[in-house]
């Protein structure tokens, strides 16, 4: 038996009510076990696993009976013998050995240990315990083979009659040797419209067929030899079996199964066997409700229907009689039924069915299915891969008498295997000698009304073994049961339970003591604060004495309905200290009255709050600086700190509360000078420029990047760190002293620092100073200008000379046609 610390807590009251808990600790306990409410010996075994009980009779309402079992023994106030502690165990009732893996050995075979286990838990207990399976060799098997009859079975009939008695002894050989067997065969109901009822029909259904003239008369369910060692007589019962036939497809294979399973007597199962039926089919089968089909309403019973004489066609043979009566067992029935009686089924079917019975071995547990050959000759072979496949599986189980008041877990540990499976209780390729460990943890969470102990059985279908576990729930102490009547210890007016008095009538007080005055009037009445409407007696704070309340330590009032406890409380202690404030709870309202300039914390609801935590110097008067409010021990900065912060909202970091920088005339010019020069000249800067650069944060650059236009990576490492919003970058120029070189430098805004910084650019004789002119640049200028002014007058004179001759050719032209010519004769032409 292991016990833990409980992920739950019963919290046992008067009003029989409780309340959940996680990993409590040892104080949580305590105070479980400790409250006034728990007045007998049973409420205080049911507060917590840990509780216990002192039975002196003692009187005063400050002795408190119930506590933790090591807390009552440190202090000693209570006789050993005479403390009530009920602990959780485990016993094992029956613990027979297992059985080695051998049957060589006499008497039977024992696979689980122990075989019957007592829980006693406590209520909010739980308890670990452990069940073992080991497998033995050649464990007894009794096979039932179940044929289906009807007539698309003749070929699978004629070779398991072939085989005749080779079949028994070739199972023997691929199987087991410790084998017994028998058998049965199937039909289906002889009722319209499974069957035919014409009379022709029902002598011989296969009157019409002509292949085969002769075939026994159709019926349910015929048991034709029961399980044993006999194999002449399985032979036998073979081969005088004749096909038979029905109408429809579907086959009463249920009927047949359900009967096999709740006769046990006759049909012959072994106590100590495994108990296997192979049934071989070709079709589906009918089930609960098709029934109604033949007008049968009756629902089946799971009860053993068999007898001789029942069908008038086969008078001889041991027949199904509620066939004509009953409807088809359900699928759960016969899980039900096969659970009941351990028994395993095998379903040897063709390959047109085969899906069907692959989804009905889904809801039958330790069951198996194989494909049949047309012909059944692969009979042997499945039943050996069936045997080995199911005595190397084995599924265990838990039946419905789980208590509703415990909360079972578990897990197995199969063989070959290192780590657990979790709710889980099946193991599989287990071997002659392999041993299966199963581990539960039982929680009690309630204490139920009668404690009746009904046996949980753990068993599986597979075995004929369980386990049988018992719970007995411990929830009432044994002085209980034995109260003395007319104590002195209770002035002889009451009977003494448990060390506490139980008054007769007309007596009330711890020792019954007191007398009422009134029958109808209750002295308890008079310690009630509402009086007979409020059930609790002193406030549950004390006890009434004769209709006095006597408090208990740390109480007061006349009900006692005052106390310095139960206000919230803090690192400091209740309400903050006691030099902080005071705790005032009465009639449960709680509350802290602050003193000393104390207030209340507004979470907490303790004195955790003083102004003068938000003062910079506790002589002024000043809070948070004048800029910010305190806010219980902090200062809240106006405007969400984005101009001051700090603890007392002192520092800035904006520059509206800053000086303002300008370029010019500031200790930022005076300090980038300096630095320029200390650069050019290749002197320490922060010696040279200590004075001048006190309490400026700056940088030497290269150059200076543009922040506020920047979009590549050469400047946006650096620019990340500077807010151009909250400041604007200065750019800013000045002379060098005693030169006519400048100095450039920015002032920017710094985010990380929340805080100006003074960018200097490196100096650069080329950029930062005047350079010599070049007489190039005046001689040139002055030669071009000559050579261009006398290009300019060449071309005047050109033009002016151009236009003097086309004015004088034009005056030409004029004078020409303005001429008159006279003919005169010549000689000469003559």
């Amino acid at each position: 038996m292991v016990r833990y610390s409980l992920c739950f807590v019963l919290f046992f009251l008067v009003t029989q009510r409780f309340v959940s808990c996680e990993d409590l600790t040892e104080t949580q306990i305590n105070k479980l076990c400790e409250d006034l409410n728990i007045a007998t010996c049973d409420q205080c075994i049911q507060a917590h696993p840990d509780c216990a009980w002192c039975a002196v009779p003692l009187s005063g309402a400050k002795i408190k009976r119930c506590r933790t079992h090591r807390k009552l023994k440190q202090l000693g106030e209570c006789p050993s013998d005479q403390i009530k502690f009920l602990e959780s165990t485990t016993p094992a009732k029956n613990d027979t050995p297992l059985s080695e893996p051998s049957l060589s050995q006499l008497g039977p075979v024992v696979q689980l240990q122990p075989q019957v286990i007592q829980i006693n838990i406590r209520r909010g207990d739980r308890v670990k315990f452990n069940i073992t399976f080991r497998k033995v060799t050649d464990y007894p098997v009794d096979l039932y083979y179940l044929m289906d009859l009807s007539h698309s079975m003749l070929d699978d009939l004629k070779t398991l009659q072939r085989l005749g008695q080779s079949l028994a002894d070739d199972i023997k050989t691929n199987v087991t040797s410790n084998i017994q067997m028998g058998f049965g065969t199937f039909v289906d109901k002889v009722m319209m419209p499974f069957a035919s009822t014409v009379t022709e029909q029902l002598q011989n259904p296969c009157a019409k067929n002509q292949e085969d003239n002769v075939c026994a008369p159709p019926f349910g369910f015929k048991h034709q030899q029961s399980i044993s060692d006999q194999v002449e007589k399985f032979r036998t019962s073979v081969a005088n079996t004749t096909i038979s036939g029905n109408i429809d497809s579907p086959e009463g294979s249920f009927d047949a199964l359900m009967q096999i399973a709740v006769c046990g007597d006759k049909i012959g199962w072994r106590a100590d066997a495994t108990h296997l039926v192979i049934v071989t089919t070709d079709a589906s089968f009918h089930m609960a409700l098709d029934g109604k089909l033949a007008a049968i309403l009756e629902a089946n019973d799971m009860k053993c229907h068999l007898s001789k004489g029942a069908n008038p066609n086969l008078p001889a043979d041991t027949v199904y009689d509620k066939s004509k009566y009953l409807d088809y067992p359900s699928i759960g029935q016969l899980r039900a039924a096969f659970k009941d009686n351990k028994i395993q089924p095998i379903f040897a079917v063709t390959k047109e069915v085969r899906s069907l019975y692959e989804e009905l071995r889904q809801l039958i547990p330790n069951s198996y299915v194989d494909e049949l050959a047309n012909d059944s000759s692969n009979i042997i072979g499945i039943i050996s891969a069936a045997y080995n496949q199911l005595r190397g599986k084995l599924d265990m189980s838990l039946d419905e008498n789980i208590p509703p008041e415990i909360s079972l877990r578990y897990r197995v540990l199969c063989p070959n295997r290192t780590d657990w499976k979790n709710n889980s209780l099946s193991c599989d390729q287990i071997q002659i000698g392999s041993e299966i460990v199963y581990e539960f943890e039982a929680i009690a969470e309630g204490c139920p009304s009668q404690n009746i102990m009904r046996p949980l059985t753990f068993t599986s279908s597979s075995l004929q073994e369980d386990v049988k576990i018992f719970f007995n729930f411990l929830c009432n102490c044994e002085c209980s049961k034995h109260p003395v009547v007319s104590s002195v210890n209770c002035s002889t007016n009451g009977s003494l339970v448990c060390g506490v008095c139980e008054c007769d009538s007309g007596h009330e007080g711890a020792q019954c003591q007191c007398i009422q005055t009134q029958a109808d009037v209750s002295l308890l009445s008079q310690c009630k604060q509402n009086g007979e409407n409020n059930d609790d007696i002193c406030e549950g704070n004390g006890v009434c004495e004769c209709g006095t309340c006597v408090c208990n330590e740390g109480y007061r009032g006349q009900f006692c309905q005052c106390s310095s406890k139960g206000c919230p409380t803090s690192n400091d202690g209740i309400c903050g200290g006691a030099d902080k404030g005071t705790c005032e709870n009465c009639d449960g309202i709680a509350k802290c009255n602050c003193k000393n300039g104390w207030t209340l914390h507004p979470e907490i609801q303790t004195c955790n709050c003083h102004d003068d935590l938000c003062k910079a110097n506790v002589t002024s008067d000043v809070l948070c600086s004048s800029n910010g409010e305190c806010d219980c021990n902090r200062c809240k900065c106006f405007n969400d700190s984005t101009i001051y912060s700090g603890q007392f909202c002192d520092v800035c970091i904006n520059p509206v509360c800053k000086p303002v920088v300008e370029c010019e005339g500031t200790s930022m010019q005076s300090c980038a000078q300096c630095v320029n020069e200390a650069q050019r000249l290749r002197e320490n800067q922060n010696e040279k420029c200590f004075d001048k650069c006190a309490d400026i944060d700056y940088t030497l650059l290269t150059s200076i990047p543009d922040c506020t236009n920047c979009f590549d990576s050469s400047c946006s490492k650096f620019c990340e760190d500077i807010d151009v919003n909250i400041a604007a970058p200065k750019d800013c120029q000045a002379f060098l002293a005693n030169s006519e070189c400048t100095v450039q430098f920015d002032i920017v805004w710094r985010k990380s620092t929340n805080d100006y910084q003074l960018l200097v650019k490196e100096f650069d004789k080329a950029q930062d100073c005047p350079q010599p002119i070049n007489p190039l640049l005046i001689v040139l200028p002055i030669v071009a200008g000559i050579v261009l002014l006398g290009l300019l007058a060449l071309i005047a004179w050109k033009i002016f000379q151009t236009m003097r001759d086309k004015r004088e050719w034009l005056s030409f032209e004029n004078e020409m046609k303005q001429s008159k010519w006279t003919k005169v004769s010549s000689c000469l032409l003559k």
